[in-house]
């Protein structure tokens, strides 16, 4: 009897699977929405917030295509014409500050790896030395602090002369000028280079932004601003450089005084404008900056060089570039670090190198002659990294560089004068310094 019992019992829970069994494929039939959305749930949303461009747009959707069903990455576009990097830095302030898990992956400026480090999630862990030593030296620099690895380069930059190739052919010196550009031009022979009549010879940027610090650097010198034991100085001879710089807008017009509101877009779409010969930038302007369709055809002339110099001095260049942080706060990291070394990876570098003109941050591209062959500007590019200038790295770098572009922003306006810009912001600085 007890045995009947547990055959019935057995054979009930057998049925009563079968009728639930049949329910939940008849509800999934006729309402697949409900299987959609518990697939759309399963999947990592990593959000990334950068300057989008067609090339991220295509490795985005190729790395999504590659982890369809697991992981799906959703940039968030902060363009260059709508944030400055001051803007920009606002921003991810802003988002890191309030602990929001809304946004996994940040790139930030190289300079910025000190402010961000506290909201960002060390990534010694997740990266081995093998991977590591296959990144440029230079491009690790400021991914660092106390050992503890913050931030990986995304990208590398340099500072460069662009020279319109098509206006010095109609010169009679070019046979004589394109051998000095590519050691480096002195001001003195750019000075007094003759032209068909151009309107003014050369531009940099010195509005009151990160930029101006880069071309602070480039026009004073490597040992320029120095910070030890403490303490900021600068070098004795900044006073002469920038006075002369100021003498070169105001005196002997080589350079227009608009100079002081411009930006890399600003000045790269005045230079083409205006025909003016040799100006400073980024060498990923010449494919990231939107230039108006009137001035496209202008681009192709533009070529690389080595900065100005001061005679009996070198060039000097500033390194600049790009990080990728992943926030503390981020729900995903290690599906974040799947994107990040995507992006780092060979194929992904060279296609973002290629089509929008990123410098890459992999030694590859620089030591093996068989790619450098197609890409000779990259031989360049290798030269003014190694012996580039880097900024203080200092937890407040953003504030001491705030107070220096403002004050040599006034310089470049005759606001002030080369000693009171000195003073004043040696002791701002250093006010700063001490309290940190």
């Amino acid at each position: 009897m007890a045995k009947n019992k547990r055959t019935n019992l057995r054979v009930l829970l057998i049925v009563l699977l079968v009728l639930i069994s049949s329910f939940l494929t008849v509800v999934l039939y006729l309402f697949p929405i409900l299987k959609q959305s518990y697939s759309v749930e399963e999947v990592k949303k990593i959000y990334f917030a950068e300057n989008i461009t067609s090339a991220h747009t295509y490795l985005i959707n190729k790395f999504n295509k590659l982890y369809e069903g697991r992981i799906k990455v959703i940039p968030i576009n902060l363009p260059y014409e709508k944030f400055s990097t001051n803007k920009r830095k606002e921003l991810i302030t802003k988002n890191l500050r309030n602990h929001t898990s809304r946004i996994d992956i940040y790139a930030i400026d190289i300079i910025w790896n000190e402010r961000f480090k506290k909201w960002a999630e060390p990534l010694n862990n997740y990266f081995t030395n093998k991977e590591l030593s296959t990144l440029l030296e230079a491009s690790k620099f400021y991914c660092y602090s106390d050992s503890i690895l913050y931030s990986v380069p995304f990208f590398i930059d340099i500072g460069v002369l662009y020279y319109r190739d098509d206006l010095l052919k109609k010169s009679k010196n070019y046979t004589d000028i394109i051998p000095k550009l590519n050691n480096g031009i002195n001001w003195d022979y750019l000075k007094n280079y003759k032209f068909n009549n151009p309107e003014y010879k050369y531009l940099f940027q010195a509005n009151s932004y990160e930029g101006l610090m880069c071309n602070f650097l480039e026009l004073t010198g490597n040992n320029s601003l120095v910070y030890s034991r403490g303490k900021v100085t600068f070098d004795k001879s900044v006073a002469y450089k920038l006075k002369t710089i100021q003498n070169y807008i105001y005196k002997e017009k080589l350079i227009p005084k608009e100079v002081i509101n411009f930006n890399e877009s600003i000045s790269f779409n005045y230079a083409l404008k205006n025909d003016i010969p040799f100006f400073r930038g980024w060498p990923t302007g010449k494919k990231t900056i939107q230039v108006s369709k009137e001035l496209i055809y202008k681009i192709p002339n533009l070529k690389f060089a080595p900065l100005p110099k001061f005679k009996n001095e070198g060039s000097v260049s500033s390194i600049g570039g790009w990080n990728l942080i992943i926030s503390k706060n981020s729900k995903y990291k290690k599906e974040s670090i799947e994107f990040i070394k995507f992006l780092l990876s060979k194929k992904s570098q060279q296609f973002i190198w290629e089509n929008s003109g990123y410098l890459p941050i992999i030694n590859y591209f620089y030591e093996d002659s068989s790619y450098t062959k197609n890409y000779p500007e990259l031989r360049l590019f290798s030269k003014l990294i190694r012996n580039g200038v880097y900024r203080i790295k200092h937890p407040q770098y953003t504030r001491i560089s705030d107070i220096l572009t403002t004050n040599l922003n006034l310089f470049f306006r005759k606001q002030i004068s080369v000693n009171e810009f000195i003073q004043s912001t040696l002791d701002e600085i250093n006010f700063i310094v001490k309290q940190n």
